[in-house]
Parts: C-alpha cells; sequence; structure tokens
C-alpha cells in the first residue's frame, strides 16, 4: 500500500535522518535577539562552522540567510529554518515592555528558500493580552502555512517576567500542547533536566518535540548527558544554539553533538 504525505508532511520528513528517526538541528538566530554574542561577532564565519558540520537545519534570522545563503546551496548542506516572529520578552526586551511581533510571513520565508519556519509561543508574559496577541499569532501562521505546505515549528516556552528564570514542567507541557493544537508540525521545548518530566511532555504532544538547549554548558559531558536523558525519554532531537557553537571550534564541538544524536541506540 502506498503512503500519501501532504507536502507538509514531505518537507517535516526531510529535518530527520531516515535511520534514526532523529534530527539535529542548530540554532544561529540568537543574534537577531540579542545582537552580536561572543563566537558570533562574524555571522558568516559562525555559519561556514555550523554549515562545515553537517547537522540537519539551521534556524536562521531573514538576513543571516540573505547574507549566507549560498552557504546552504548545496544538495549536501543543511536545510534551512526560518525564523519569522520576534519575542520581545527576557533578555530580548527592546522597550522596556514585553511584546511579541512577526517580522515575515510563511509565504515569503518560503520565497526566500526555508525548508521550514519556526515562532514562538510564549507563556509568561507581564500582560495577558500579549499573550493572546501571541497565540492568535501562532494560530494564523498555522493556517498560512498549512495553505503553502510549509513546515511549522513552535517554540513553544515558559518565559517572561512572571516566570523569573523557573522551569515549570506542567506548563511547559501545557504551552507544548497547545501549540500543537493551534496546528504547529514540531514543538521545540525546554527540558527540566528531569526525565519523568520528558516523557510526560512527550506523552501529552500529539507531535514531536524537539529540546531546545538554553545557556552554553561549557561542559560536553553534561551536554552529551542532557540530550542523552531526553532522546531516551522520547524526545526525537535538539535545536541547540549556544550550546552548539558558543565555542572555540564549533564544527568540531557540533559534530559530537550530532554523534550524541545519531550514535544511539534507540529503544
Amino acid at each position: 500500500m502506498t503512503t500519501v504525505f501532504s507536502s507538509s508532511g514531505l518537507r517535516t520528513g526531510r529535518l530527520f535522518r531516515r535511520d534514526t528517526q532523529l534530527s539535529c538541528m542548530v540554532a544561529f538566530d540568537r543574534t537577531l535577539l540579542a545582537g552580536p554574542v561572543a563566537h558570533a561577532i562574524d555571522a558568516r564565519r559562525t555559519c561556514e562552522a555550523i554549515v562545515a558540520a553537517r547537522p540537519e537545519a539551521v534556524l536562521l534570522s531573514p538576513g543571516v540567510l540573505k547574507s549566507c545563503g549560498d552557504l546552504f546551496a548545496d544538495s549536501r548542506a543543511p536545510r534551512v529554518v526560518l525564523r519569522i516572529d520576534y519575542p520581545m520578552v527576557g533578555d530580548f526586551m527592546l522597550a522596556g515592555e514585553e511584546y511579541h511581533r512577526m517580522i515575515a510571513t510563511p509565504a515569503q520565508a518560503q520565497a526566500m528558500g526555508a525548508d521550514a519556519v519556526v515562532m514562538c509561543l510564549i507563556s509568561g508574559y507581564d500582560d495577558p493580552r500579549r499573550e493572546a496577541d501571541n497565540l492568535e499569532a501562532v494560530a494564523e501562521a498555522a493556517r498560512q502555512c498549512e495553505a503553502i505546505g510549509l513546515p511549522l515549528i513552535v517554540e513553544a516556552v515558559v518565559w517572561g517576567s512572571r516566570e523569573e528564570g523557573r522551569l515549570d514542567a506542567e506548563r511547559i507541557a501545557r504551552v507544548a500542547r497547545i501549540a500543537a493544537e493551534l496546528g504547529a508540525d514540531l514543538i521545540k521545548a525546554q527540558y527540566t533536566d528531569d526525565p519523568e518530566d520528558m516523557r510526560t511532555l512527550v506523552q501529552s504532544c500529539p507531535v514531536p518535540v524537539l529540546v531546545l538547549g538554553g545557556a552554553a554548558m561549557n561542559d560536553d559531558e553534561a551536554l552529551a548527558r542532557f540530550t542523552r536523558d531526553a532522546l531516551d525519554n522520547g524526545a526525537r532531537g535538539v535545536i541547540f544554539g549556544r550550546n552548539a557553537w558558543q565555542r572555540e571550534n564549533a564544527t568540531a564541538g557540533i559534530e559530537r553533538l550530532i554523534d550524541t544524536v545519531h550514535g544511539m541506540t534507540r529503544v
């Protein structure tokens, strides 16, 4: 019997490796949200190092894709995931208040060459009306992505001034489920470093969950354990930023991360 895939399902599948059914993506969009940071002052040099390691996909801002698009113009290059929103919360606040704004449409991202798009759904705004606006934006983007067959990754996170840095597993699972029900194809979520929390998150979310990395750990063994624990308990991959490229030798670090993700036996 022939399996029929929608175009978004086909494109979502391309973000995963067939043999492991897992994905190792690198997030290089922090400079959009936080400006120049260590090991990313020269965006092109960092992007070159990331591409050389050949992860499944790289998350970029529109501007970096525009200036570095030639690095991805190769059949062996990683897929391109484009950030289409700007979450002004926490470290990313610009105006002293928390907001959420779209910076591109799915159609514009696709025209730029993106294979998928990512945007945030945040629980923790200081003003609940901002949370409602964010939810509405995700729902609208999901409908637009469906119309053109473009996968939508929603970064479903508990951020904002009300959170004070806490990782509440119940709220993470809740916002992930909401994002999936709004139409996300994949979820990018926080991991509390507790295997039971990971299992609960995965079991309650009807679409695959990918784990974000957060601040650089500067400890490769701790990072490998964190990654293996998430995958052992149901995560379908990682989307790591600073833990991937914020180091002296980004290519080697990402290659080790890829080995950690794909070198394990999946139960």
